[in-house]
């Protein structure tokens, strides 16, 4: 598949890695394709390449937004319409613009009649390409109401090494926001290679 993602620090390159890894074509979508960030995550991905972000989306079988939220309405006004494209948000909101609502609840709104989910945000950066590495699986919780989209997020973790979960639909994508601040409580203890994983008794 080709992903375009959109971010390129260190969650969107770490997802770019991984994917590509798995061997999906990667692209990102940034403001500036000469940045420091951009030029990192490219070196690290021989074939990838960057544009910006109405380009990247072009002919992309899935989105990935790993923006900073309050870059979410500047990013989506450089893009052409999604609807019916697989959109992964992969973002938490942790700075002073906190609310009621995900990022992914966001995305709704602003990305009529696109197929949304909420993935790869409950575990650290680090862990995108070592999760194949791991003794037991981590757990990686998906979450919304469209099922192909999630069966795509899904899909995509189990490639890169983590056990995906079906964590319900739209309204939990607050909850799984919400669940990275006690994956950074648990990090402190235990270093950032820390992870949720499913016990079945």
């Amino acid at each position: 598949m080709r992903i375009a993602i959109l971010g390129a620090g260190n969650v969107g390159g770490g997802l770019g890695r991984a994917f590509a890894a798995a061997g999906h074509d990667v692209v990102f979508g940034v403001r500036d394709p000469e940045s420091v960030k951009t030029l990192a995550a490219l070196a690290d991905i021989p074939d990838s390449v960057a544009a910006s972000p109405g380009v990247a989306v072009e002919g992309a079988d899935v989105v990935v937004f790993a923006v900073r939220p309050v870059a979410i309405t500047a990013t989506v006004s450089e893009l052409p319409s999604l609807a019916g494209k697989v959109v992964i948000d992969a973002m938490n909101r942790f700075d002073a613009e906190v609310t009621a609502r995900s990022t992914t609840q966001d995305l709704a709104q602003l990305l009529p009649g696109a197929k949304l989910v909420k993935a790869f945000n409950t575990i650290g950066f680090e862990n995108f390409g070592s999760a194949g590495a791991r003794s037991i699986p981590a757990a990686m919780f998906i979450a919304g109401d469209d099922e192909d989209a999630k069966r795509v997020a899904m899909r995509l973790a189990e490639q890169i090494g983590f056990q995906p979960e079906d964590a319900g639909g739209m309204a939990n994508t607050k909850v799984l926001e919400e669940m990275v601040k006690v994956w950074m409580a648990l990090a402190q203890a235990h270093g950032r290679t820390v992870a949720f994983a499913i016990s079945e008794g």
